[in-house]
């Protein structure tokens, strides 16, 4: 293919000639010193004086094998974010892998191999071939885990019942999360609980890092709600669980045994309270809302699963004053994380979390406002009607909010992407 000459500039000697294929750069690459069988014997491969070319060790290859919510708060989110901040400037790429993959290329430039939540038994011999191959490539293996998967002989030692969860991960799969965490070089998990359970009730001795959940700033805006001046009269509340935390199938409440169950169906009955429930599950005859709210469910507004990216725009139209948490003590709940406190910080609502009466962590230990496990419907109907308040709701929008950038749980902060850039 012939080249394309450029005109020669004024004070030139000689026309610039720029190639119009690619054929050279793709010589340059069968020529390259770093193809695959370089490596395994080019005389002096090792050694100072190698012709080998240095390359930048930069990039961090994620294996999405969990593409739920909280593959997307714990990984593509992430990945994507650091990917557009940093992969410009050739500081630091990333590539989100939805299979293992082994090319020589991009092993040779990986500096982190991340597995988030990887516990199926044919990820096993995937692992396997990393670690095998780790002392060639001198990556480092990341394993992420957000979620109590194990069964102990003590109270609420499982997935509870309610949990769907508790039929779908079966000791197999426990086993091989546990062999993969071994082979790593470090760990991830989101709560204290978690990384203590894994320590001392597993006996896993890799060195294990809480990386906590963050908020991406985009979806919800960069400004606090705006002040309210009138006392609510109609309080709009959300209820945003999924149905991993009821069971319409065997009817179990799951983390509705408690005094809000009795609290939501009696105000929104007498017209006090305006009541949304996110998260409902499809069905052949339409949307399943929790089988409880059967008896107000024409009072009630029921949004359906949303996907991570649209999740936060159901909630934006409905607008809520607070958001509600009710939680009953379990494993599976003292291993979660603050995620709905920290979504409800940036869309601008109070957060009533509950918190734990036998001394167990709860994930809402960190909110401003709560309720005991143990709380009756008088102590809900007093909470919320303090915070019907202007200046009361003012104040604790605002703190819920100070507490995004001064623990720097935004997604897109400086402090948090501080904090991973340290761990990848």
């Amino acid at each position: 293919m012939a080249d394309t000459v450029i005109p020669q500039a004024a004070g030139n000697a000689q026309p610039v000639i720029l190639p119009t294929s690619n054929l050279e750069q793709f010589r340059d690459q069968l020529n390259n010193p770093n193809r695959h069988h370089a490596n395994m014997g080019v005389p002096g491969a090792n050694n100072d004086g190698s012709k080998i070319v240095r390359v930048k060790r930069n990039l961090v290859v994620s294996f999405s094998s969990d593409t739920t919510g909280c593959g997307h708060i714990r990984n593509i989110f992430i990945m994507t974010y650091l990917n557009a901040v940093f992969a410009k400037s050739h500081i630091l790429r990333t590539a989100i892998m939805p299979f293992f993959y082994y090319q020589h290329e991009m092993l040779m430039q990986a500096r982190t191999l991340f597995f988030p939540r990887t516990m199926s038994e044919e990820y096993l011999v995937a692992v396997k071939r990393y670690k095998e191959m780790q002392p060639r490539y001198r990556y480092q293996m990341i394993y992420d885990i957000d979620d109590f998967i194990w069964k102990g002989e003590l109270t609420g030692e499982n997935i509870p019942d309610y949990n769907f969860g508790s039929r779908t991960i079966p000791k197999n799969v426990i086993d091989t999360a546990v062999s993969i965490m071994g082979m790593m070089d470090t760990i991830c998990v989101s709560t204290q609980f978690l990384k203590s359970y894994i320590t001392d009730t597993l006996k896993i001795k890799t060195p294990i890092i809480i990386l906590p959940n963050s908020v991406p700033r985009y979806f919800y805006g960069p400004n606090p709600r705006p002040q309210i001046t009138e006392k609510l009269t109609k309080p709009r509340i959300i209820y945003t669980g999924s149905p991993t935390h009821y069971d319409n199938e065997k009817r179990l409440l799951g983390d509705f045994e408690n005094a809000w169950l009795e609290y939501l169906i009696k105000n929104v009955k007498d017209q006090k309270i305006d009541l949304c429930v996110m998260g409902c599950s499809p069905s052949p005859v339409g949307m399943q809302i929790p089988w409880f709210f059967e008896p107000i469910r024409n009072q009630i507004t029921a949004i359906p699963w949303q996907n991570s990216y649209q999740y936060h725009l159901p909630i934006q139209e409905y607008k809520p004053d607070f958001s509600i948490a009710p939680l009953v003590p379990n494993y599976f709940n003292y291993s979660k994380s603050d995620i709905k406190y920290i979504e409800t910080c940036a869309f601008g609502a109070v957060f009533i979390g509950t918190t734990f009466t036998n001394g167990m962590p709860s994930p809402y230990d960190n909110a401003i406002v709560t309720l005991p496990d143990t709380c009756t419907v008088a102590d809900i109907e007093k909470t919320i009607n303090h915070h019907c308040e202007p200046q009361n709701f003012n104040a604790i929008i605002k703190k819920q909010y100070d507490y995004m950038d001064a623990a720097g749980r935004w997604l897109d902060c400086e402090k948090y992407v501080n904090f991973l850039t340290k761990i990848f």
